[in-house]
C-alpha cells in the first residue's frame, strides 16, 4: 500500500505483470526522470512492472523515485546498500515476477516501444539476451567528442553495432533482455565484474550455448562523461572489470578489447629505453600523430576544438583502459 498527498491509498499490484523492467541508479537526479519519462508508455504502464534499485543515492535522486512511485502503481523502488550496480541488478531481479526480464541503464534515454521491441525480439528468436546499440549524445563540446570516439572504430565499438540496419547474432550488446530461467541456469550478475557485468554475462550465456541477438535499429541514447577525469576512471574500470572477466573465463570475446593492452606496454618501454635509444620515442610520437590525424579528418566532429578533444578522448580511452586491465590481470593475489 502506498499514499498520494498522504490522503487515498492504492494497492500496487505488480505480481500479475508478465515482463520486470530492473534499473539500478545512483545519484542520477539530472537524469533518472527523463530515463522514466520515455520508458513509460501504454505498454510499460499495462504489462510491465518497474523495478528502481537507487544505490543509496546522495543527491536529489531520491525525491524524484518518491514522485514517480507515488504516481504510477507498476513503479517500485529498492535500496542497494552495496552500491555496486551488479548488486542493484541482482536484488531487482530477485525482487521481481516477470518472465522476461529487461535491464535498463538510468544514464540513457530510450526509443518509442523499446520494451515492447526488445521482448518481441526475445520471443521470435533463439536469443538468450538480446538488445540494442548505445548512441552516445553529448551537449558540451567535449560530451560530443566523447561521443564521436565512443562510436568510431579507434573507440574499440563492435562491427555490427557501427551497422545501420544490423540484425544478427553477436557477441555483446548494449544493456538486453532476458528470460528469467536464464539466471537458474548460468547465475546472476557478478559485482566482481563491476562495470563489466554484463559483457562477464554474455560470455557466460555463449559458454553455456546460447545467442546474442542484436538490433542496431534499438538506439539507445547515452550521455557521455562530461570530463578528462571522468572518462579516465569510466574507462579505467572497464579495464579492471574486463581484466577480471579475462581471468576468470580464461578466454575473450573479441580481441578489440586487448588492443590498448600492448598500446599501454609499447608506450612505457618506449618511454624507459628513451635516454638510452632516442628512437624508441618513434612509437608514441607516431601514435599520437596518428589520433591526430584520424580526429582531424574525422567528418563527425566540427570545428578544430571539437576535432583536438576528439584527439584527446581517444587517447584517454586507450590509456586509462589499458593501464586498468593490466593493473588487473597483474594485480597481486
Amino acid at each position: 500500500m502506498w499514499k498520494t498527498d498522504g490522503e487515498r491509498q492504492r494497492t500496487v499490484d505488480t505480481a500479475s505483470k508478465e515482463i520486470s523492467i530492473i534499473i539500478p541508479c545512483y545519484n542520477e537526479e539530472g537524469n533518472i526522470r527523463a530515463c522514466l519519462d520515455s520508458l513509460l508508455d501504454d505498454f510499460t504502464k499495462e504489462s510491465c512492472e518497474i523495478i528502481v534499485v537507487d544505490g543509496m543515492s546522495t543527491d536529489g535522486t531520491a525525491g524524484v523515485l518518491k514522485e514517480y512511485e507515488e504516481k504510477y502503481e507498476n513503479l517500485k523502488v529498492l535500496s542497494n546498500p552495496d552500491r555496486l550496480q551488479a548488486h542493484g541488478l541482482n536484488i531487482g531481479i530477485k525482487n521481481s515476477h516477470g518472465s522476461r526480464i529487461v535491464r535498463i541503464d538510468a544514464h540513457s534515454l530510450y526509443p518509442k516501444e523499446y520494451v515492447r521491441r526488445c521482448v518481441q525480439l526475445l520471443d521470435e528468436t533463439a536469443a538468450e539476451n538480446v538488445g540494442g546499440v548505445m548512441v552516445p549524445v553529448g551537449t558540451t563540446a567535449f560530451e560530443q567528442a566523447v561521443g564521436i570516439a565512443m562510436r568510431h572504430p579507434l573507440g574499440m565499438r563492435s562491427a555490427g553495432a557501427r551497422r545501420i540496419g544490423f540484425q544478427g547474432y553477436v557477441d555483446s550488446v548494449y544493456l538486453g533482455a532476458f528470460r528469467r530461467e536464464l539466471f537458474e541456469r548460468v547465475g546472476y550478475f557478478d559485482p566482481l565484474a563491476t562495470p563489466n557485468e554484463d559483457g562477464e554475462m554474455n560470455l557466460r550465456i555463449q559458454k553455456a550455448g546460447g545467442k546474442i541477438f542484436l538490433d542496431s535499429s534499438l538506439e539507445v541514447q547515452y550521455r557521455p562523461r562530461d570530463s578528462i577525469r571522468e572518462l579516465a576512471r569510466q574507462y579505467y574500470r572497464y579495464g579492471l572489470g574486463r581484466g577480471y572477466t579475462t581471468l576468470k573465463h580464461g578466454s575473450i570475446t573479441a580481441y578489440r578489447q586487448l588492443t590498448p593492452v600492448p598500446l599501454v606496454l609499447g608506450m612505457v618501454v618506449s618511454i624507459v629505453v628513451a635516454p638510452l635509444f632516442i628512437y624508441s620515442l618513434i612509437f608514441p610520437t607516431a601514435y599520437l600523430l596518428g589520433i591526430l590525424g584520424v580526429s582531424f579528418m574525422c567528418r563527425s566532429a566540427k570545428g578544430v576544438r571539437v576535432k583536438f578533444l576528439l584527439s584527446l578522448s581517444f587517447v584517454t580511452i586507450h590509456l586509462a583502459y589499458g593501464i586498468g586491465f593490466i593493473s588487473r590481470v597483474f594485480r597481486p593475489k
